[in-house]
C-alpha cells in the first residue's frame, strides 16, 4: 500500500478553506480566513476532547509512541494499570466495533473501534471483553473450533457511545506486564497509527536528557563511532570542549537520549530530532504518524550493531542508503555532515518531546582531510550491494538475498565449523549478528546423512551467538534443507524427535473436581507448539492458550453434568510430533 500524503488526513471542507484563502485579495479578509483556517486545522486534525481517557484512572504512561522496540516502533501509548488487571476499559468516543482478535501472542485480546470521524481506536492486551462481545467471541470460537480468531462483525452489531464499557484491562498476548495498549489510527484504516499525544494533554515540563553523542566516519565506513559524553549547562548540552577536529570530511552523528515526564521515573522515546549545519536544517524526524509497513526500518534508524553488542539504543541522525522509511524530512545529503574547507562549522542537534520541551546540543567541527574522495569499502570477503540481489554458495550452503533487504553495502563474511556430533550439519556463520536484514532471504543447508524416516523431523536452527536459539520452518528441496531467515548469525541442522510435554497443574487423575477451570502446562523443546486441541467426552472444548506462560486452560460450563468425565488434550509441534494427555475426573 502506498502511504497517502499528509494532506489526505483532512476532508473536502478543510481543503476548500485553503482554496478560499487564494480567492480573496483583501488583506482583512485574508487575515480573518487565515485565523479560521488555523483554528479549524487544529480542531479537526487534533480534535480537542473528542477522545476521552479509555480508563477511569488518570493517564500514566509506561511507554509512549514510537519508542524503539525489537524490529519495530511502538505504535501507541501503554497506559499504566497499577500492576493489576481488571480495570474497566471504555470506548474513547462514539463508534462501532469493526474488528476483534484473540491470539496467544501479539496483542492477545484486542478490540478495534471505528469512529464517525474516520479515526480508529485500538484496545489491546485485554483480560476479557464485556459480556456481549465475550458471548459473540465464544460462539465464534466454537463455530470455528479455534481459540485464536479474527472477527469483523457487522457495523450494527456492537455500537458504542463514548464512555461505555467495552472490556477489562489485562496482560494477554505478548504483554510484559499488566497495562492497556491504546492506539489511535487515522482515517485511512488500520495501517497508520497516530501519536496519541496529539489528542491528550499530559503534564510534561521535563525536557529530553542527552547522554552522549557519537560521531561516525561516513567516508570510509570502516571505523566504529567515537563517543563523546555530554554535560548540561545553562544553555543546553555540550561536549568536553565545544570544538572538535576530525580526520574525515563526511561524518554522521548519533545521539543517546531519552525523554521523561512529570511524576514518573520512566524514560520515553524522543518525539522529534532536528540536525542543523551552520543554522540550516539537514535532517529532521518527527513521530506524528507511523506506517506499519515500514516498521522494520527501525533497525536502520538506530545503531543496530550497538544494540546487539551492548544493548544501547542509539538514534542515528543520518539516513542509510537502503532506508526507505517515510519518517524523514528536510534531508540534505541524507543528514551527512560534509566538511571540506578546513574551517569550523556549527552543528546543532535539537531533541524535542511531544509537549514542546526541547534540549539542544551545540558544538563546532572541522576536518583536517584534504581529499573528500570516499574510501572503498574494505575487508576480506564478497561485497554485497544493497540495491542488487546477492548470493553465496559453498559446498554445503546456499544463500539468496533479494535486492533492497540490506541498508547499505557490506563485505559479506562466511565461515563453517564442524565437530559437533549433535548437529546434523556444519555450523555455518552467515556474516554477523550486528548487521540488520530488512526482509527474508533463502538459506539452504546440505545436512549430513539423515535416514528417510527422520527427514521430516529436520530443522534449520538459528543461533545469534548469545545463547538465544530459534528454529526455522524448513522444507526439503532435493538433498538440501531450505528455510527463510531475516537475520544473520549461526545456522545448523537438528532433528526434533521429542514430542511436546503436557502436565496438568490443578487436577489429579480420577479425583473429584469442584472448580471450573482446568489448567495445563505445555512446553516444547525445539520446534515450538503450533496446534492444541481439547476434547471433553469426545466433543471439542475451548482451550485458552497463554504462550508466554506456557499455559493452556479450559473452563467447564454449567452444562457439564455431574459424574465421570474424560478430557483429552492433544498438542503438536512444528514437525508434527504429537502428545496426548488424558485426564479422567469426577464432577
Amino acid at each position: 500500500m502506498t502511504p497517502k500524503k499528509e494532506a489526505c488526513l483532512y476532508d473536502q471542507p478543510f481543503m476548500s478553506t485553503i482554496k478560499r484563502l487564494h480567492q480573496f485579495k483583501s488583506v482583512t479578509c485574508n487575515l480573518i480566513l487565515l485565523l479560521q483556517f488555523i483554528t479549524f486545522a487544529n480542531v479537526y486534525g487534533q480534535p480537542a476532547g473528542y477522545f476521552r481517557n479509555p480508563l477511569d484512572i488518570p493517564i500514566a504512561l509506561s511507554a509512549n509512541f514510537a519508542e524503539i522496540r525489537t524490529n519495530h516502533f511502538h505504535s501507541g501509548f501503554d497506559l499504566r494499570t497499577n500492576g493489576e488487571t481488571g480495570y474497566k476499559v471504555y470506548a474513547a468516543a462514539d463508534g462501532v466495533v469493526s474488528r476483534i482478535k484473540v491470539s496467544a501472542g501479539g496483542f492477545g485480546n484486542v478490540v478495534y473501534i471505528s469512529h464517525p470521524n474516520g479515526y480508529m481506536t485500538v484496545y489491546a492486551h485485554l483480560d476479557r471483553f464485556n459480556d456481549a462481545i465475550a458471548s459473540y467471541v465464544y460462539q465464534q470460537q466454537y463455530a470455528k473450533q479455534s481459540f485464536e480468531v479474527e472477527l469483523f462483525p457487522d457495523a450494527s452489531k456492537f455500537p458504542f457511545k463514548k464512555g461505555e464499557l467495552i472490556a477489562y484491562s489485562g496482560n494477554s498476548g505478548s504483554s510484559g506486564g499488566p497495562h492497556l495498549h491504546f492506539e489511535i489510527r487515522d482515517a485511512s484504516g488500520e495501517t497508520y497509527p497516530l501519536n496519541p499525544a496529539s489528542f491528550y494533554s499530559l503534564k510534561d515540563t521535563i525536557a529530553p536528557k542527552l547522554t552522549a553523542a557519537y560521531l561516525y566516519d561516513l567516508q570510509s565506513n570502516n571505523a566504529d563511532p567515537v563517543k563523546y559524553a555530554l554535560q548540561k549547562n545553562k544553555t543546553g548540552y555540550r561536549m568536553n570542549g565545544d570544538s572538535i577536529t576530525v580526520s574525515q570530511q563526511v561524518i554522521g552523528i548519533a545521539l543517546e537520549a531519552a525523554d521523561y515526564m512529570n511524576n514518573t521515573s520512566n524514560d520515553y522515546g524522543i518525539y522529534e530530532y532536528r540536525l542543523q549545519l551552520d543554522d540550516k536544517l539537514i535532517y529532521s524526524v518527527k513521530f506524528e504518524r507511523l506506517d506499519f509497513a515500514n516498521g522494520r526500518y527501525v533497525n536502520a534508524f538506530i545503531d543496530y550493531k550497538m544494540l546487539k553488542v551492548s544493548g544501547e539504543k542509539i538514534q542515528k541522525l543520518f539516513r542509510l542508503p537502503g532506508d526507505r522509511n517515510n519518517i524523514y524530512h528536510g534531508l540534505v545529503n541524507d543528514g551527512k555532515i560534509i566538511l571540506t574547507d578546513g574551517v569550523f562549522h556549527k552543528i546543532e542537534v535539537i531533541a524535542t518531546d511531544a509537549y514542546q520541551n526541547s534540549s539542544r546540543l551545540t558544538f563546532f567541527a572541522k576536518s583536517t582531510l584534504k581529499s573528500n574522495a570516499s574510501t572503498p569499502i574494505a575487508g576480506k570477503g564478497t561485497i554485497f550491494r544493497y540495491q542488487e540481489p546477492n548470493s553465496f554458495t559453498s559446498d554445503s550452503i546456499q544463500l539468496n538475498l533479494p535486492a533492497n533487504i540490506l541498508y547499505e553495502d557490506i563485505v559479506f563474511n562466511y565461515a563453517a565449523k564442524t565437530g559437533d556430533t549433535k548437529r546434523h550439519s556444519a555450523t555455518h556463520q552467515v556474516h554477523n549478528i550486528s548487521t540488520p536484514v530488512h526482509d527474508n532471504y533463502t538459506i539452504s543447508i546440505l545436512p549430513r546423512f539423515i535416514p528417510p524416516a527422520l527427514q521430516s523431523k529436520a530443522l534449520i536452527v538459528y543461533d545469534d551467538g548469545t545463547g538465544i536459539k530459534s528454529t526455522k520452518t524448513s522444507r526439503w528441496e532435493g538433498k538440501w534443507l531450505t528455510a527463510r531467515a531475516r537475520e544473520f548469525g549461526y545456522f545448523y541442522v537438528l532433528l526434533d524427535t521429542v514430542a511436546p510435554k503436557i502436565t496438568c497443574d490443578n487436577v489429579k487423575q480420577n479425583q473429584l473436581f469442584t472448580a471450573n477451570t482446568i489448567r495445563f502446562s505445555i512446553t516444547d523443546k525445539l520446534s515450538g507448539i503450533v496446534s492444541y486441541k481439547g476434547l471433553l467426552d469426545g466433543r471439542w472444548i475451548l482451550m485458552e492458550y497463554d504462550a508466554k506462560n506456557d499455559r493452556l486452560q479450559c473452563t467447564l460450563d454449567k452444562q457439564t453434568a455431574a459424574g465421570e468425565h474424560t478430557l483429552k488434550v492433544i498438542v503438536t509441534d512444528d514437525v508434527k510430533n504429537e502428545s496426548t494427555y488424558t485426564l479422567k475426573f469426577k464432577k
